[in-house]
């Protein structure tokens, strides 16, 4: 078996094969292959000669800008261990992550709401502060690379290593970090090849993930290891949104003519009720695909009319499960036909007994793209592993055609006095109705049945939403016992990091 390539060599090979090619353009700057293998090589020494070694865990706390890159390319050049953290978490959390996972160094930025010094003295392991400011008082991330050496020597990197812990769950009470090792990074971009490459997926084009994509999603969350991963195999460049926007979003992939997007279900209901929407035809896109949730088929179709030369996808993807994991056929988007090869999945009931074709039953995988479970979690791992396989907690059904299709998470299921109501039912019919821009259906308890249905949602710009109305609209659309008690309006719905709605705060909200 060939040794797989690790991230060092990788990058070699790209700044030979693409040369001056552009890898990222942030802030109008195009950074080439080239520049990228220069300047990742000395902050990769600059990290080993301020004493960091293999296996030490470095975090990067920054919205998306060339220096996050630059950090994933050379911690995974030296065998650290990244810990990407998502910007909009609180000095608190950080300080729960940084002692669950006992940091030794952080890359960050001055511009926080909170003293970088009290986050030193709270996390008894961080040694090393690097900010991308320069800043006595603590390492310059460009004097790091201004001041090393741009030979960088093999570090012996074996791919059982560990090189990156995701936290998931947004660190309210406990922090829970997904382990990946040094192959799992690997596989999110083979995959996408692999899809984009399938006849069986395709038949009517073929993905090139050797193009330019814009990148909205934040690097902290899974997926948006795919940019990087994806332009040192394949030479994608990519254009860095330092935070989504969008109506920046459309000007990029206008200016930069953008072959390709992937982002989660939130940034596409964003684009669509933009104002000024009508007045842009997204005719440079080749492929669009939606990660992370399911999401509206609906939804989809609208985003489709916008991009006249496209294939749209919905895609499947857990940060536990390297995404994607599953995508659809451009024919049937409400379903997943195509799941990757580096798995096996299929559907239990709580038996753990296999459903029969049309049965609903909780996705459960196992394979080389499942992760090495929750960092420091062994009774947690005990919970999500049973022989071999990780049970997700999402629900779904095969159809006699194999094609997969999701309903919801096991959480997300509202029992209404006996009856079992799902969220992702009612959240599609909500968003349906012209002037809703997101929608979630919630459980909250109830004296009588146990549980009832709250929903909660927001309006696109400009739109007024009556409560009275939406309720008339959902006696009309919904059974009785999947009807909700009431309906809420905000202008946004609270999300987490990578743009999914965070349920566990509305819940909170009352």
């Amino acid at each position: 078996m060939e040794k797989r390539k690790d991230v060092r060599q990788l990058i070699i090979d790209a700044a030979e094969k693409f040369n001056n090619k552009t890898a990222f353009v942030y802030n109008n700057v195009e950074y080439s292959f080239a520049k990228l293998q220069n300047d990742v090589f000395k902050l990769a020494n600059g990290l080993l000669n301020i004493g960091l070694r293999k296996g030490d865990k470095v975090a990067i706390y920054l919205p998306n800008c060339i220096e996050y890159a630059y950090s994933y390319y050379a911690i995974y050049s030296t065998g650290l261990v990244v810990i990407p953290i998502d910007f909009f978490l609180t000095d608190n959390e950080i300080i729960s992550i940084g002692n669950h996972c006992e940091l030794k160094a952080i890359i960050t930025t001055e511009n926080v709401k909170f003293d970088l010094k009290e986050l030193k003295d709270a996390i008894p392991t961080l040694e090393h502060i690097i900010t991308i400011e320069k800043n006595t008082n603590y390492h310059y991330f460009w004097d790091l690379i201004n001041n090393s050496s741009n030979e960088l020597a093999d570090q012996g990197i074996e791919i059982s290593m560990p090189s990156s812990i995701f936290y998931t769950s947004g660190v309210t009470g406990k922090p829970k970090g997904a382990l990946w090792n040094y192959e799992h990074i690997h596989l999110g971009a083979e995959q996408m090849k692999e899809m984009g490459l399938s006849e069986k997926l395709l038949n009517i084009v073929k993905i090139d993930v050797t193009e330019r994509s814009v990148a909205p999603i934040p690097f902290s969350h899974s997926a948006g290891l795919l940019y990087f991963m994806i332009g040192i195999k394949y030479g994608m460049s990519t254009v860095i949104m330092p935070r989504f926007a969008p109506l920046e979003l459309v000007k990029l992939i206008k200016k930069w003519g953008a072959t390709n997007i992937f982002m989660a279900p939130a940034m596409f209901y964003a684009v669509l009720t933009l104002k000024e929407i009508e007045n842009y035809s997204l005719d440079t896109l080749i492929w669009a695909t939606v990660f992370g949730a399911p999401s509206s088929p609906d939804l989809m179709m609208k985003f489709a009319k916008l991009c006249p030369n496209a294939v749209i996808f919905n895609g499947y993807g857990l940060t536990e499960v390297i995404p994607p994991l599953a995508v659809s056929s451009p024919q049937n988007i409400k379903g997943f036909s195509y799941i990757v090869s580096n798995i096996n999945l299929k559907l239990v009931d709580s038996h753990d007994k296999e459903v029969k074709k049309g049965e609903i039953g909780e996705v459960i995988v196992k394979g080389k793209s499942v992760f090495c479970g929750y960092y420091n979690e062994p009774q947690l791992n005990e919970q999500v592993f049973k022989n071999g396989w990780f049970y997700t907690g999402d629900l779904g059904y095969f159809d006699n055609d194999n094609t997969l299709y999701l309903i919801g998470k096991s959480k997300d299921i509202i029992k209404v006095g006996g009856e079992l109501v799902w969220a992702a039912e009612i959240e599609e019919v909500l968003l349906r109705y012209p002037g809703i821009r997101e929608a979630a259906a919630v459980g909250i308890p109830d004296p009588l049945r146990g549980e009832v249905v709250k929903c909660y949602v927001a309006p696109a710009d400009s739109k007024q939403l009556n409560k009275n109305d939406l309720l008339d609209y959902l006696r009309k659309n919904l059974a009785k016992f999947k009807q909700p008690k009431d309906i809420i309006i905000l202008d946004d719905l609270p999300k987490t990091g990578p743009g999914k709605i965070n349920k566990t705060a509305l819940k909170e909200l009352g």
